[in-house]
């Protein structure tokens, strides 16, 4: 029997027997059932006074409100019912462990499992130091495609975040029994746009721990920088504004670029800049003689879990199979990669204004040679992560 149903079972058990309910509901009929068997049963073994009566009913309701549910719309546009009181999360495929770690200011409480994949992401980037519980976790899934249901159904969780775009995965998880709130990465019904999408995951994240208006404050301070980074890009004359390019992915020799309609692309709009991958659709696999045509001033490489790719290698001209050396970013080492942050950069995650920051820092150097880049790094993840960010944390951020 699944998790849920044995505790919807010891909650009506409960209240039959005049114990205090320890479990969760799973619906609201659940919900109403336990109150009024609970409110029944106090007046039948009572014998007290009317006030005595009132206030054993009133304690139940309190009670089963305690362990009800609540209706989540999620960005599948799925209406779930989840527990109010949540105490066991498994996440699956959707990278939103640092989003979840912004959410509880800095730390990652209640996740039982997550797709084992991401332990490789998470070793690369600070937020393995910032919740080191998240290492401790078992893994669900054993790579990011592979769905373990058995494994997941053992853990017991309260509910199940998963890629709302993974409709496999998707059915799988609703069949288990167990609330399940789908997160969309790419192809929701608004653009892929990371600096809109951190604050949506995290807007829903509210919405799944019943908690309204508990982001306001973070997002206030992102939205202030990116207003002020895009005020200063906004004083750019066009001309002095170069031509530039993400490599998403490099897979046997075979670059894959960042092109319309697809993070990286919105990254550069933000940016003011011209992305010269823009006419092909999405992840677009290319020839690099494509790339050499384009011939972009400024190169960003994709970060961790997606490209082992750094800068040094392009620069020095190192990866097997393939010539850098003409493109022009390369010629006036203007070549940055994102191994950084408490995640991939290029994804939507909780650093998202510090993302623009770094990207118009190095894309206008002598425009933001007096932007305090460090300084606002390092009040950020103290002010909303509640951690002191070190000098080597922050050089491996920034490549100093």
């Amino acid at each position: 029997m699944k998790h849920h149903w044995k505790k919807a079972a010891l909650l009506l058990a409960a209240a039959l027997s005049l114990t205090a309910c320890g479990g969760k509901t799973n619906t609201e009929e659940t919900t109403a059932q336990n109150t009024e068997t609970s409110a029944a049963a106090s007046s039948e073994a009572s014998g007290q006074t009317e006030t005595a009566d009132t206030e054993s009913s009133a304690g139940s309701q309190e009670s089963a409100a305690a362990d009800g549910t609540h209706e989540v719309t999620d960005m599948g546009g799925n209406k779930v019912m989840v527990p109010d009181k949540i105490e066991r999360v498994v996440i699956d495929q959707i990278p939103i462990l640092s989003t979840y770690m912004a959410y509880f200011e800095g730390s990652a409480p209640y996740i039982v499992g997550y797709c084992g994949s991401f332990k490789d992401t998470i070793s690369e980037t600070v937020l393995k130091n910032i919740a080191p519980e998240l290492m401790e976790s078992s893994e669900t899934v054993y790579a990011q495609s592979d769905l373990n249901i058995e494994e997941i159904i053992k853990l017991q969780p309260d509910v199940i975040l998963y890629n709302a775009n993974n409709a496999e995965h998707a059915e799988i998880l609703k069949s288990s029994g167990i609330p399940a709130i789908g997160f969309a990465t790419v192809g929701a019904d608004t653009p892929a746009d990371p600096t809109q999408r951190y604050q949506q995951w995290l807007n829903l994240l509210e919405d799944v721990f019943n908690e309204p208006g508990k982001m306001d404050s973070f997002f206030e301070k992102g939205d202030a920088i990116m207003a002020d980074v895009e005020g200063r890009i906004a004083e750019i004359p066009e001309e002095e504004r170069p031509s530039a390019m993400i490599l998403f992915k490099l897979i046997d020799g075979v670059p894959q670029v960042a092109g319309k309609g697809v993070f990286g692309d919105f990254w550069l709009q933000h940016l003011g800049v011209k992305n010269v991958a823009q006419e092909a659709q999405g992840f677009a696999q290319v020839s690099f003689e494509q790339i050499y045509s384009w011939n972009p001033q400024v190169l960003f490489l994709n970060g961790p879990g997606l490209l082992n790719l750094t800068e040094k290698d392009v620069l020095d001209n190192t990866v097997e199979g393939v010539d850098f050396s003409t493109i022009q970013a390369v010629k006036d080492k203007r070549v940055y990669d994102t191994t950084l942050g408490m995640w991939n950069w290029f994804t939507p995650n909780p650093d998202a204004p510090l993302v623009l920051a770094w990207l118009a820092c190095n894309t206008y150097p002598e425009a933001f040679a007096d932007y305090p880049l460090e300084e606002t790094i390092r009040s950020y993840y103290k002010d909303f992560y509640h951690y002191d960010i070190t000098d080597d944390e922050l050089e491996g951020m920034l490549h100093l």
